[in-house]
């Protein structure tokens, strides 16, 4: 039987050299099924109010109808949304993700909601990798995405390429543009893409994948939608790199420095 690997962090020993081996762990019933409520409600509250996809961008960030067909994107929920804010910034969740990372501290970069849409609209996640799209560098920032509805192969649940991290940071691919995919573009290559595992979960699992994991998610093709939230995090030794709208701090840091902004607080660690 495993032991904890620290006596704060809710992760075993087990658990950081699955993580650290395939770059993705799943993490079963890490919140309640009544905490799951609570987060569930503040996404509908934040549909229903037509919350902007992404604060303080031209249109609130909904500049393609077919991408929302992918997922209802909602960025930086946590600083609107009260609601939203414990989970976001759990110390706990954080916690786990630092000890998985092997870090110093973590801060956030931002959270976002995804609400993948059921029925005959749903499109499928293209197999893509995060760090691309991320102003940062080097390389070993990660997610957290909490399944908030019971998550399936029906309803759009995450898939896994174990190992795929090891790839480094590929170029990216047009998310939302049917055809589109990092793994058929790595075995075009001649590479050797290991088969994808699949990550079903009820409702208050979390998975933590690192930035360069290949991962997908279907379509739903279930009635109802799929909610999920996901808190992307950022290593002490991960400096910004400039450019992009850094979960709008971008004008406010300089590129090579730390991300020392009060949207990207420290959530677990030290200084």
């Amino acid at each position: 039987m495993s032991t904890p690997a620290a006596p704060s962090a809710p992760v075993t020993d087990e658990e950081i050299q699955s993580y650290q081996r395939d770059g993705f762990v799943r993490l079963e019933e890490f919140f309640s099924g009544g905490e799951m409520d609570v987060l569930r409600e503040a996404i509908d509250d934040a549909i229903a109010s037509h919350r902007d996809r992404i604060l303080g961008a031209e249109k609130g960030g909904r500049s393609s109808d077919d991408y929302e067909r992918v997922f209802n994107q909602m960025v930086n929920l946590w600083v609107d949304c009260p609601a939203v804010k414990p989970f976001s910034l759990s110390a706990r969740l954080a916690e786990a993700g630092r000890s998985l990372s092997q870090c110093r501290h973590v801060r956030i970069y931002h959270d976002h909601a995804l609400v993948k849409p059921g029925g005959q609209v749903s499109k499928e996640t293209n197999w893509h990798q995060d760090a691309p799209y991320w102003p940062m560098d080097p390389l070993g920032s990660f997610s957290a995405w909490i399944a908030v509805d019971d998550v399936t192969v029906d309803n759009g649940c995450l898939h896994f390429v174990p190992r795929s991290h090891k790839f480094g940071k590929q170029p990216p691919i047009r998310l939302g543009v049917e055809g589109e995919s990092i793994v058929q573009k790595m075995k075009e290559q001649g590479y050797d893409v290991a088969a994808p595992a699949t990550m079903e979960m009820k409702a208050g699992g979390v998975t933590f994948h690192h930035g360069c994991n290949f991962h997908y998610a279907g379509p739903n093709a279930t009635d109802q939608p799929r909610r999920a939230h996901a808190i992307i995090y950022i290593p002490d030794f991960v400096a910004f790199t400039g450019g992009g709208e850094a979960a709008g701090a971008g004008s406010e840091m300089k590129a090579g420095g730390p991300w020392d902004h009060p949207l990207h607080p420290i959530v677990a660690g030290k200084e």
